[in-house]
């Protein structure tokens, strides 16, 4: 539960790191819940098993590249017919409203569709303001750039019928789409526009309606109290005055991978997402050695000297080697010193099915899936 504002900053550390380098902006997150602990309320969650199997839930997130670009001006963005300023301020919350009226279905709980700063901080800003059960848990258990690489897509569960809401007053419903493939087609289509004006412009999707039972079965449990717990693990070894990547990949039961400072980050925004390579150069322990990670918004491919190395869908987060503050890849700049540690991703994303849709092949890349534990030698 959060009850204070360190809570939340914590958890929004947390869920930064979990982001694997997306899943939306730390600074929203913690615009989103700050507010309700400020005003003295409890922002909880409950487990998937305690949901009845017949009550609806459906997922919530947002949609878009996470490139850094320069917002449109007043009078640039009027002239291409968008409001002077926002007139949705909670575009989440309209979104659920928006599928629970096109349904008829009594919405019970929300189920983040991702891990990160913006991706599960607006779930759980929407859940209580529309006084709706939170899940503990989501979809990834890590941030991901598609939603056909979701456990509910990869289960079958469709993402339609789905409600589209932004700042701007833009309301659509999604009826129906030939594919999982398609609607994420659609859904990044439709947030080129949304982030024209301001990429900080939430397009907020609301769909994978879905039966308690159905939920049950595709979950990864427990997401959003491991955020808490290694941002929490994060604060508390800095305070000690103790090494904040050793004790994040603790937290997180992983490795510490690579320790260095960046040389090089090469990018492009391109189809609604964030595509590029950061080349980490080695010191300490890893002097003269050098490591690339590869992203489409999170990080998903690394090679070692040159040589592949861990690849999604296991974790690679990338931290600051000082404070321990976990970093997006909008925010990353060249010059950082930084720790990268890694982790296994949920057994549901280990799945063939879903290693060919979040494996290395996925994203044009000639290599195997090997587990992350395989390659760091054990345990």
């Amino acid at each position: 539960m959060l009850k204070t504002k360190k809570d939340v900053e914590d958890l929004i550390r947390g869920l930064t790191l979990l982001g694997t380098g997306g899943g939306g902006r730390p600074d929203v997150g913690l615009e989103l819940l700050l507010p309700h602990v400020e005003g003295g309320r409890t922002l909880g969650w409950r487990s998937a098993e305690s949901v009845d199997d017949d009550a609806w839930v459906c997922s919530v997130f947002g949609m878009g590249s996470i490139a850094p670009t320069t917002p449109l001006t007043v009078a640039e963005r009027t002239a291409l017919g968008y409001p002077a300023d926002w007139i949705v301020p909670r575009p989440m919350v309209r979104a659920v409203e928006e599928l629970a009226a096109y349904t008829g279905r009594k919405i019970a709980a929300i189920v983040p569709f991702e891990l990160g700063a913006g991706n599960t901080a607006n779930p759980i800003d929407a859940a209580h303001r529309l006084g709706l059960d939170l899940i503990d848990g989501d979809c990834a258990g890590r941030a991901i750039p598609e939603l056909s690489q979701t456990t509910a897509a990869l289960a079958g569960i469709p993402f339609t019928p789905g409600a589209i809401a932004d700042p701007w007053g833009n309301v659509l419903i999604m009826k129906e789409a030939a594919s999982a493939d398609v609607a994420e087609r659609l859904g990044k289509m439709i947030s080129i526009a949304t982030k024209l004006p301001d990429m900080k412009a939430s397009c907020a999707h609301a769909g994978f309606l879905m039966r308690g039972s159905q939920l049950k079965s595709i979950v990864v449990e427990g997401g959003v109290s491991r955020a808490l717990a290694v941002g929490r693990a994060i604060r508390e070894a800095v305070a000690r005055g103790q090494d904040p990547v050793a004790a994040a990949a603790r937290a997180l039961d992983g490795w510490v991978l690579f320790g260095g400072r960046v040389v090089r980050k090469e990018w492009e925004s391109r189809d609604g997402y964030m595509f590029g390579t950061t080349t980490v150069e080695g010191d300490g322990p890893d002097r003269g050695h050098t490591l690339a990670i590869w992203f489409k918004n999170e990080n998903h491919v690394t090679w070692r000297d040159g040589r592949a190395w861990i690849v999604s869908p296991d974790l690679v987060m990338v931290l600051d080697a000082a404070s321990g503050e976990p970093y997006t890849n909008t925010a990353l700049p060249e010059g950082a010193s930084v720790g990268v540690i890694g982790a296994r991703a949920d057994g549901k994303l280990r799945t063939a099915r879903a290693v060919a849709s979040l494996g290395p092949r996925h994203y044009g890349y000639d290599l195997e899936y090997t587990p992350i534990e395989t390659l760091m030698g054990g345990r």
